[in-house]
């Protein structure tokens, strides 16, 4: 096969018809520029340029071997542009996996400034509850963030980092006989029929089943939907209670109220989780800042939140990528969930 390097080099010299314009040109000497003439002819067998004089006289096979390489040498340089677009993060596709209790919130947020800043890059967005050790490994995501216990080991596939620590509310109807209350203990909500769209038998929901068996109850389920929706329309007729994160009750609808748990009460860690693979990508590293700047946000203005990265959302002073593994547990058990 021949050198493209050889190849660009004739071709610039079958357009300048000199050997020191191309050479300024490409940014060569003179002497490299003939170097290369001289191995291309060796290489193909055709003599390529002739002395004229002080100058050069190109050949015609010269012009049209210069002729032919040119798409070759086009679709090569389009190659390399994309190959530079994929290192920048300007195109491509990145597959972001997001915990139900953010899903209307801080996803529709992050996608807009995604798009925003990469307007070519590809972003597939995909509700995932559920990441605890090894649960990632063929997830085929790059990007997860949601609730889930401390990684017990470093993962040679995933980085993490912690973003923000938050307790849990009580969602009733705004006409339920304890809206009014400023705060509750999880106990008064003994003798409540509870709606609830996690998995009765998932380890996030058993988190939340552990702080009421030590209030001295075991929560009655009365309705287990599958979606979060759902979960408010039954609160909202004021029958029905339920406990949620409280990051999930930031904008709430008028007919439904969120009331903070007083301790003991249950809280929970969200994480970002990053594949390795792609942690230096500049587009992984501008959804990992932004993720901090919205959990930095969500704290100032949701009471119990505490955020656990740099308290820096300033865009002159990015995050660097995701690199530590970070062990620390929550104050009560954390279990993968939404």
């Amino acid at each position: 096969m021949l050198d493209p390097v050889k190849l660009r080099v004739l071709r610039s010299v079958v357009e300048t018809g000199s050997i020191r314009a191309s050479a300024e040109a490409l940014g060569y000497t003179p002497s490299a520029i003939s170097q290369h003439l001289t191995s291309l002819r060796r290489e193909t067998g055709l003599e390529l340029v002739e002395r004229s004089g002080r100058g050069i006289h190109v050949t015609a096979h010269a012009r049209l071997l210069a002729d032919e390489a040119g798409p070759a040498l086009d679709a090569l340089d389009a190659v390399e542009r994309t190959a530079k677009d994929l290192r920048s993060g300007r195109i491509g596709r990145l597959r972001f996996g997001y915990a139900t209790s953010i899903a209307g919130d801080w996803i529709p947020e992050l996608a807009r400034d995604v798009r925003r800043r990469y307007p070519d890059l590809g972003l597939d967005l995909t509700l995932r509850d559920c990441q605890g050790d090894g649960v990632l490994e063929d997830s085929g995501l790059d990007i997860v963030v949601g609730d889930g216990e401390a990684p017990s080991r470093p993962s040679a596939e995933w980085e993490y980092q912690e973003i923000l620590e938050e307790g849990y509310v009580a969602l009733v109807g705004a006409g339920h006989p304890l809206a009014g209350r400023p705060s509750l203990l999880l106990k008064e909500l003994a003798d409540e029929a509870w709606v609830t769209d996690d998995p009765l038998d998932s380890y996030w929901f058993d988190r939340i089943c552990s702080a009421c068996r030590a209030a001295g109850f075991s929560p009655r389920v009365d309705v287990n939907p599958n979606d979060y929706s759902t979960v408010l329309g039954f609160v909202a007729s004021g029958d029905y209670v339920s406990v949620q994160p409280s990051v999930i009750a930031r904008d709430m609808r008028p007919d439904v109220v969120a009331i903070p748990l007083d301790p003991p009460a249950p809280r929970r860690r969200l994480r970002v989780q990053v594949r390795r693979a792609t942690s230096r990508n500049p587009a992984v590293q501008y959804i990992v800042e932004r993720i901090h700047a919205v959990a930095a946000m969500r704290a100032e203005e949701i009471p119990g939140v505490i955020y656990l990265g740099s308290t820096s959302t300033d865009r002159r002073d990015p995050r660097p990528p995701v690199a530590a593994v970070v062990t620390d547990q929550p104050a009560a058990a954390s279990a993968p969930g939404g």
